[in-house]
């Protein structure tokens, strides 16, 4: 969770159900063919000098460095990507550069923000005027956020935009998105945010030319004038009205962050988490799970789709209600320095440092190992006394990211639950997060989210998988179907439930 240093909490992003180029000239001849407009440019000196901070800082305290590479790889990484700093370049091109270079650290947690007059220029742009959702290659259509014009229905698949084919400005803009491992599920799902992605990274232009096709193959072609932020939070385009009534079906939550109901009281009840987070989560936890051996229930469903994660020990104690016995939540948290040295340029809190060198120890093999004193994830975990043991079926998808991954690696280690939907965004031996301070760049004024704790789940395997929780029935989650009311994995799970019943 981005809350500064002291934190221990993992958070990303909210539920989406409403939601390497080596070469300087082929990554901007590319980005001339897609539309890229040009801005003020950054010298040459300035770029470099920004690139280098970066990699010093990420090498002496960026914990999951070398998870997924090798420090030989990595090296030849930064090299690369530096090497596409050879002139002057135009802050666009330049936090390009940055985010492809940080993807390939494979972490999800660490990121790029723009500068606060980029953020701003941004919000006040107009943007591609269609919410999509990445389906394999295919971009399909889900609202139009243009004032009226219905040429472009929900459901659509957009085939070209300005003329490049839309599966190959999907393909380039995932270069650009963070991911634990090789997990490419959360990567789908942040493509969602195409417009803000397409703007920062492709293409600012203020007009589009779109290609799109129906169910039957139809073609229709149009020119769309962009959309502002305010003007997409305010569309009341007729064309979405069903699909936004069925969407509002589908959302039994509302604005709650947790939520109960029965699908058939008593016997099979739903949980909704949509984050770790809130001073009244333990005792929600406790009424919940107390009043479920109350009633006898015998099947629970936890629906963790779209959960970005949080507190480090609302994910441990949730597994506390879900078995009976002892269980280990963390293994081991590594730390690679106590006092690094871009304290100066973020939001280093203060006295943080002697936290950390009276919580840590010694790592016979490079740097510190964290103790219980500062996270206490990594002592045994007790079992609650209304621990639920029944059958348990968990929902996820590519936003189970952070501790809601790590809940899910947990529960499965511990055979607890029988899982549904897509694999986890988040890795299943673990990530890196925690202390997660914002750095910035002194001349780009560009924000560095850099992980601190490198976190290593308390489960069994091989701990060179580079996956996330794999579901034991696989069903995604279809545009078409969304777009219908249709909730197919929650219809696998209620399907499941029953049978066992029987």
């Amino acid at each position: 969770m981005t809350l500064g240093v002291q934190s221990v909490g993992r958070l990303v992003y909210h539920p989406v159900l409403l939601l390497v180029l080596c070469s300087s000239f082929v990554h901007l001849t590319l980005r001339t063919q897609l539309g890229a407009t040009e801005g003020p440019l950054m010298p040459q000196s300035e770029l470099r000098s920004d690139f280098d901070l970066l990699r010093k800082w990420l090498e002496e305290a960026h914990a999951g460095l070398y998870r997924y590479a090798t420090k030989s790889e990595m090296d030849h990484v930064f090299e690369l990507e530096r090497a596409k700093l050879a002139h002057s370049m135009n802050k666009q091109d330049f936090l390009a550069v940055l985010a492809e270079t940080l993807a390939q650290i494979r972490c999800g947690h660490t990121n790029v923000t723009a500068d606060d007059d980029t953020l701003t220029a941004m919000s006040k742009s107009r943007k591609f005027p269609f919410r999509v959702r990445l389906e394999g290659k295919r971009l399909i259509v889900l609202l139009n956020d243009t004032k009226s014009d219905a040429t472009i229905r929900p459901g659509m698949e957009v085939t070209k935009i300005d003329g490049k084919l839309a599966s190959a400005i999907a393909k380039r803009l995932m270069q650009f998105e963070p991911a634990d491992g090789d997990i490419v599920t959360g990567k789908r799902m942040h493509i969602g945010n195409f417009a803000k992605s397409y703007w920062l990274y492709l293409n600012r232009a203020d007009q589009f030319t779109v290609a799109a096709k129906d169910g039957l193959g139809r073609q229709v072609v149009s020119v769309f004038s962009g959309v502002t932020d305010e003007e997409r939070a305010h569309n009341q385009n007729p064309v979405n009205a069903t699909v936004l009534s069925r969407l509002m079906n589908l959302d039994w939550v509302g604005d709650r962050n947790t939520a109960l109901r029965f699908l058939e009281d008593p016997k099979i009840a739903e949980i909704r988490i949509r984050y770790f987070l809130g001073d009244d989560f333990p005792a929600w936890l406790e009424t919940t799970f107390k009043s479920l051996k109350q009633k006898g229930t015998t099947d629970l469903i936890l629906d963790l789709r779209g959960n970005g994660g949080g507190k480090d020990m609302f994910g441990a104690l949730l597994v506390s209600y879900l078995t009976d016995k002892p269980f280990r939540y963390f293994d081991r948290i590594e730390i690679r320095t106590l006092s690094p040295t871009f304290r100066e340029h973020s939001d280093w809190i203060p006295g943080f440092e002697e936290t950390l060198r009276d919580g840590t120890s010694s790592n016979p093999e490079g740097g510190y190992l964290a103790t219980t004193k500062l996270h206490p994830g990594l002592s045994e975990q007790s079992p609650s006394e209304h621990a639920f043991r029944g059958r348990v079926f968990v929902l996820i998808d590519g936003g189970t990211f952070s501790t809601a991954a790590d809940v899910c690696a947990i529960i499965r280690h511990l055979r607890r639950a029988t899982f549904i939907g897509e694999e986890t965004g988040g890795a299943y031996y673990g990530n890196n997060s925690g202390a997660m301070p914002i750095v910035t760049l002194p001349n780009s004024k560009f924000r560095i989210r850099l992980p601190m704790y490198e976190y290593w789940n308390a489960v069994s395997g091989d701990p060179g998988i580079r996956r996330g929780t794999v579901p034991d029935y696989l069903v995604p989650t279809r545009a078409v179907h969304i777009l219908l009311g249709h909730d197919d994995p929650l219809a696998m799970v209620r399907k499941l439930a029953a049978t066992a019943l029987e």
